[in-house]
């Protein structure tokens, strides 16, 4: 059977494609990976109070921090 002499080369090309595409696609979807690997929170801690009409800048930090 006859290979192209390029034919190795578009082999490669295939791999590194495929290993781009893989990389790309868990970088879009990190946050959903790590949320499978950490500790479920307390859904009540991340939201504000009802009670309450106002936010303070305090809980925003909070929440903020707590999202990072």
């Amino acid at each position: 059977m006859y290979l192209d002499p390029g034919f190795g080369g578009m082999l490669l090309q295939i791999v590194v494609v495929i290993i781009a595409m893989g990389g790309a696609i868990l970088f879009s979807l990190r946050k959903k990976i790590r949320n499978l690997f950490t500790k479920k929170e307390d859904i009540n801690s991340t939201i504000a109070p009802t009670h309450s009409t106002s936010v303070s800048e305090e809980d925003v930090i909070d929440v903020l921090d707590e999202d990072s």
